[in-house]
């Protein structure tokens, strides 16, 4: 039976995730050899606290949910994971990483969540040689400027949901002066930062650029300086500061002055916090949701309904994803995690057909994949009952994270700042 304790052999902010499994005879000799080695230790690096800790749920329930359906073994070797709480920080993640690869000896990492904490935990793999499968955050300059060769990312970069919204916006919605409220912090100032040029140079005008931190609590000001011509307000926003903006917005009645489109805010994770008020908003622009209508995705959702009575956000799939990403790696090298250099060559060359569409890597080792634009609507889930879901309305296929520039020109030009 899979087990999620607090390790009392660890120091505090660590926990243990995994199950004891006995290996048949039958099983061939390459799973047997493998299986020797002892189990393959996975070092998880998510929010379990802090503003950010209900995504952080979400990752863990989507680990749990596919290695739970995989018996925790891959490559014919039992698997641990082994879950440290950045608490959404970049000197805690950076602190907790190393703390994984040094004394609790994991094979490899996966996470951190937070886009500012995904250079940190890179910095780590750098120092060290240990392989980071980056899922979710998605700091830009991972994939881009700084590089390091035993870093994959599985999930997104920050500006390549961003770039969609942006054309999205002056084509679809047809907005021509726009203002954003977005989180102040790398995935905010990325994510917007993709809008903007996108959106710009269509033609577009930007009125006013309102940088919120994360821990804001009352959003009252950032909306007081909406300018009164405004076309269309535009949030990005995370964490806790999704349903602060939500109520503020509608209890201010800022509803009845402006248009507000979510270009990052009603995740599915967020989704049971606020009301009908919500049915019909653009919600998102991002390469998952809950109402893609595949095949995959359906048993996708329906699996996670049925174990944890909720809809997943983009962050469980990203995880159920990468786990799917890495036990196809790890089968195919018959568990030689040892081996890095042959770990992240299988990483690279793994096909998988995830919950969210298509996925391949580019040469800079992040996905190309399907963007959402999706407005949320109600629906009726055949097990979770009435439901508010986001339902695609628009999908930009195979999406890359240089948009349609040139890469070469697009790193020239830059990180996306605020």
């Amino acid at each position: 039976m899979s087990h999620f304790i607090l390790s009392t052999k660890r120091r505090l902010g660590l926990l243990s995730l995994g199950v004891a499994l006995s290996l048949g005879s039958s099983l061939i000799t390459d799973q047997s050899l493998a299986q020797t080695k002892g189990p393959i230790r996975i070092g998880v690096l998510a929010p379990i606290t802090g503003p950010l800790a209900t995504p952080g749920a979400e990752m863990l329930n989507g680990l749990k949910m596919y290695w739970e359906q995989n018996n925790y073994t891959a490559g014919g070797r039992k698997i641990e994971l082994v879950v440290a709480d950045t608490t959404c920080n970049p000197d805690q993640a950076l602190t907790q990483a190393r703390r994984l690869a040094q004394q609790e000896k994991v094979h490899f990492l996966l996470g951190p969540l937070c886009g500012h904490e995904g250079p940190a935990v890179a910095q780590v793999s750098k120092e060290t040689g240990i392989p980071l499968v980056m899922d979710p955050a998605g700091a830009d300059t991972s994939t881009k400027w700084d590089r390091v060769p035993s870093v994959i990312r599985t999930a997104v970069s920050a500006s390549q949901i961003g770039h969609p919204f942006g054309e999205y916006l002056y084509k679809d919605l047809g907005a021509r002066k726009v203002t954003f409220i977005a989180s102040d912090y790398t995935w905010g100032h990325e994510v917007a930062g993709g809008m903007v040029k996108t959106f710009t140079d269509l033609g577009g005008k930007i009125d006013k650029m309102i940088w919120a931190p994360l821990a804001t609590t009352d959003y009252g000001a950032s909306l007081a300086a909406v300018p009164a011509g405004t076309d269309a307000v535009v949030a990005v926003v995370a964490g806790v500061a999704r349903i602060r903006l939500f109520e503020a917005w509608f209890n201010f009645g800022y509803d009845k002055k402006f248009k507000l489109h979510g270009g990052y805010w009603l995740h599915e994770d967020a989704i049971p916090q606020v009301d009908a008020r919500a049915v019909g908003l653009i919600s998102n622009t991002v390469h998952y949701v809950a109402g893609i209508d595949t095949p995959e995705n359906k048993a996708f959702v329906d699996g996670y309904a049925k174990r944890y009575k909720l809809l997943p956000s983009w962050f469980a799939e990203s995880s159920y994803t990468a786990s799917l990403w890495i036990r196809t790696a790890i089968d195919s090298i018959q568990g030689n995690v040892e081996d890095r250099a042959a770990f992240l060559k299988a990483m690279r060359a793994a096909k998988v057909t995830a919950p969210r569409g298509p996925v391949t890597l580019d040469a800079y080792d992040n996905p190309i994949q399907n963007v959402y634009i999706t407005r949320l609507q109600k629906v009726k889930h055949p097990i979770l009952g009435d439901q508010l879901m986001n339902i695609p309305v628009k999908t930009y296929t195979n999406v890359s994270q240089f948009w349609t520039y040139n890469p070469e020109e697009f790193l020239k030009r830059g990180p996306y700042k605020r």
